[in-house]
């Protein structure tokens, strides 16, 4: 594994500086472990803004910005990734892209072997495994036997391109991925394209060989965003309300159901931007060699179930909104 000395701040090229890159180029700048070195964009203009307000040299071209920096974070469309994460693998970068790793499997793991190959993080942006709320949640876990999950949105343009698989569902594979720790026996799946000509609402019922089940819902046609983990175990079931940060316990009392409130509400907590402790635990891995959070396997196995899921939304012959 390369390590990068601590002694200085990080040196971190940011490639794509979009909707998601702005963000991932704010936070960089707060971070006292790291210095943004460079942005680089397709639109030259867009970069040179974002190089003004981050103060650090701007490019259209990965290769000329690959000299500045010892990692790159990878904020550009998800049919870009693989070609440009792979240069900067070659180049001896350390590499965080964001969620879907790829468009394909097979290129995932391409990135996946040259990493390893060469001793370098790969981390992959499923930002809501930082969410403070399912690190709370996870904590209370020790027998899941079913999760549902539910995540909606209204319809936004930049999302308009892709399936609700890959741009919503995804996190929760991720998730559900990482609690059950155990390969998939089976899956079923609906959905369908309403307005956009990809796959704008689906569900997925998966069972796994460990017994455990879980039943996936994602839509962009709602009229406000929810958020919603729920897991049953023995005699309880813990809801997460991922935009309130609230955990809520029901337990059986004699013949009615008691809902427990299991944390204080966000008033009462100090304030943590998921964004940001997944960018510093990505610094972290460069430094130390620790394992990432969500490795590039994990981002490859998230892909593969969904890109599953919408395959088999495809090939069925219904196309009855759900």
């Amino acid at each position: 594994m390369q390590f990068v000395e601590a002694a200085v701040p990080l040196r971190v090229g940011l490639i794509g500086v979009g909707y998601f890159g702005k963000h991932h180029g704010r936070i960089i700048t707060e971070l006292s472990e790291a210095v943004l070195a460079a942005v680089c964009d397709t639109d030259f203009s867009v970069a040179q803004l974002a190089a003004t307000q981050y103060n650090c040299p701007a490019f259209a071209s990965v290769d000329e910005a690959l000299p500045l920096a010892d990692a790159f974070v990878i904020a550009t469309p998800t049919r870009t990734h693989s070609g440009i994460a792979m240069k900067c693998l070659r180049a001896g970068k350390h590499v965080f892209v964001e969620k879907p790793i790829t468009e394909g499997v097979d290129e995932a793991a391409q990135l996946i072997d040259a990493a390893n190959k060469r001793g370098l993080t790969l981390q992959v942006g499923h930002v809501e495994r930082y969410n403070p709320g399912l690190i709370s949640l996870r904590s209370m876990l020790d027998a899941p036997a079913y999760i549902e999950t539910q995540r909606l949105s209204p319809l936004i343009e930049r999302a308009a391109g892709i399936d609700v698989t890959l741009d919503l569902m995804i996190h929760d594979i991720d998730i559900v991925l990482s609690i059950s720790k155990s390969p998939v026996k089976s899956i079923n799946a609906a959905g369908s394209s309403v307005i956009t000509g990809c796959i704008d609402t689906a569900k997925a019922w998966i069972e796994f060989d460990s017994g455990l089940k879980a039943l996936l819902y994602a839509g962009r046609l709602a009229s406000d965003k929810r958020r919603t983990i729920t897991v049953s175990q023995r005699n309880e079931q813990l809801t997460l309300d991922y935009q309130s940060g609230i955990i809520t316990k029901y337990v059986t009392s004699g013949s009615s159901v008691k809902a427990v409130p299991m944390n204080d509400r966000p008033s009462a907590q100090p304030v943590v931007e998921p964004l940001k402790e997944e960018l510093r635990g990505f610094i972290e891995s460069v430094r130390t060699g620790k394992r990432p959070r969500v490795t590039g396997e994990c981002g490859r196995k998230a892909l593969s179930l969904a890109l599953n899921i919408g395959n088999i939304i495809r090939d069925s012959d219904s196309s009855v909104m759900i």
